[in-house]
């Protein structure tokens, strides 16, 4: 049997992308982290902004980490501007961890971090000493 290793971030045709999967835990009691994989578009916006909200309605701070992303287009740059305008507004707090180049390119033309404070966070730092740097009301930058 051949073993075949498909680089998620390969835009060939015919190289089939990762399924979009969404989902949150907590980490702490006031502090969540969302992963997301796969293609970010106006099919899969909508799985992310119910993501988001449900873990802001849980915790004070999530850590949306893109990472793992291999798309995103402007309806999921949408969602992730709305939902931490609203996380603001209620005391909460959004921020991203910066995902691989074509999706922070997109980022920096969008000018979200303007918006939602982009962290670096290598694969072998843990989420939860992150979260630490960061409470919940912090002007982290």
């Amino acid at each position: 049997m051949t073993e075949v290793i498909v680089d998620r971030c390969a835009a060939s045709v015919g190289v089939a992308s990762p399924p979009f999967v969404c989902s949150w835990h907590a980490v702490g009691l006031s502090a969540g982290w969302v992963e997301v994989t796969g293609e970010l578009d106006l099919a899969t916006s909508p799985q992310l902004r119910q993501t988001l909200r449900k873990a802001l309605q849980v915790v004070r701070l999530v850590v949306l980490d893109l990472r793992d992303l291999s798309f995103i287009d402007a309806s999921g740059i949408h969602v992730i501007l709305d939902v931490a305008g609203e996380a603001r507004r209620d005391g909460d707090q959004l921020l991203i961890v910066r995902g691989p180049a074509q999706i922070d390119r997109l980022l920096t033309l969008t000018a979200v971090g303007r918006h939602v404070p982009i962290i670096d966070l290598t694969s072998t730092e843990p989420a939860p000493a992150l979260l630490h740097a960061f409470p919940p009301g912090s002007a982290a930058a």
